[in-house]
């Protein structure tokens, strides 16, 4: 189910403004600040800071201590457009970080963020808010879709890290890898 960056922009509360990727009408272009192309694929991240997932989610019903611990995991907006011909399936197990320690560190899947939210007694329209900003943990779709939504590592990376991205086709099994990525400093 593809996510529209458009849609995405609604919820967008006017204190996100500087923390989200700018749009350019003239172009339509979005400004990342790491992007990759490979084959019919583009791949690109944002990292957003503590201060703006708080003021986002707190805006949609989120107690501050209730969406701290994800505020303040390591957090990025990804974005994926297929410009090929046929589907895109990925899957965020498959995804993964390696820190400059060599440490492999998975995703933290959206769904996992959720069972927590339950049990913390989140109101469930800030759970569905979450839910719909999120990279979701699997994802498919048709050529020319393009998707976006937020996610977070495990735990913190050291030092600069590189994030690789699988995903899957009907020539196989890909992965395209973003490198030097750094954590919002905030």
């Amino acid at each position: 189910m593809a996510t529209s960056f458009l849609r995405l922009l609604a919820f967008l509360p006017p204190c996100m403004a500087l923390a989200a990727p700018a749009v350019h009408a003239a172009e339509g272009d979005i400004e990342w600040r790491y992007r990759k192309t490979q084959a019919a694929v583009t791949f690109t991240a944002n990292p957003l800071s503590s201060t703006s997932r708080t003021a986002f989610y707190a805006a949609r019903g989120f107690s501050v201590a209730a969406i701290q611990p994800y505020a303040q995991a390591c957090g990025f907006s990804f974005g994926m457009q297929n410009n090929g011909a046929t589907p895109l399936v990925t899957r965020l197990t498959d995804w993964y970080a390696v820190g400059a320690d060599g440490q492999r560190i998975a995703l933290h899947l959206p769904e996992t963020w959720d069972t927590a939210w339950g049990k913390a007694g989140v109101p469930q329209a800030a759970r569905i808010a979450f839910r719909w900003a999120q990279f979701q943990a699997e994802n498919s779709f048709e050529a020319g879709d393009w998707i976006m939504g937020m996610a977070t590592l495990e735990m913190p990376p050291s030092g600069p890290f590189r994030l690789v991205a699988r995903y899957h086709d009907n020539m196989g099994n890909h992965e395209i890898v973003l490198d030097n990525l750094t954590c919002s400093n905030d």
